[in-house]
């Protein structure tokens, strides 16, 4: 696992071992970031269920002005840390935010925190059944910017709604077992 472009090209990331982790295949994740490169540059940005934190060094790497990393899992949090090491950050540096906390609790948090963000990239484990409940918490709780995007990868065979809350999907790519769909809020679609 590599970051692809930007300031941080090149630099090999951790994965969990023996865990619950499905790091994003590097072919996924440059496909993804060719797709909302543009999008990128100086937005906040929320690594949901942020695993190695790969996701979200991705972005930093490629111009988010702050990254915020939420998983609930303390050996995901260390690994995140060491990660950004490796690209001479720091949980302490002002573009990085760090929360431990299950998904839905971490959307209330940011909330009433009254964070909102450009980009959400949501990659819970493909069996964890919380697709739905979080996305309308995503909806509801409106920590998705006007114009922003949420990204939610999943198993090629889990479908999820087309419309949930204010959001809707307007596109859906497959990679191999891997889905990315990208839900906008309605009245914003490409």
């Amino acid at each position: 696992m590599r970051v692809i472009a930007g300031k941080y090209k090149g630099r090999k990331l951790d994965a969990l071992k023996n865990l619950k982790v499905r790091p994003t295949s590097d072919r996924v994740k440059e496909s993804v970031f060719s797709i909302i490169r543009k999008k990128v540059t100086d937005v906040n940005f929320l690594d949901l269920c942020a695993g190695s934190g790969s996701i979200g060094i991705e972005a930093l790497s490629q111009g988010a002005k702050q990254v915020t990393f939420l998983d609930e899992n303390p050996q995901s949090i260390r690994l995140i840390e060491q990660n950004l090491e490796k690209c001479g950050l720091n949980r302490h540096n002002p573009q990085i935010l760090m929360l431990r906390s299950d998904v839905s609790k971490g959307i209330s948090i940011l909330s009433k925190q009254r964070k909102t963000y450009a980009l959400i990239y949501f990659d819970p484990p493909y069996n964890a059944g919380i697709y739905k409940r979080c996305i309308t918490q995503i909806s509801d709780e409106r920590i998705l910017e006007t114009k922003g995007l949420l990204l939610i990868e999943h198993h090629h065979n889990t479908q999820l709604p087309l419309d949930i809350g204010i959001l809707r999907c307007d596109r859906q790519n497959r990679y191999g077992e891997t889905r990315i769909s990208f839900y906008r809020h309605k009245g914003f679609e490409k």
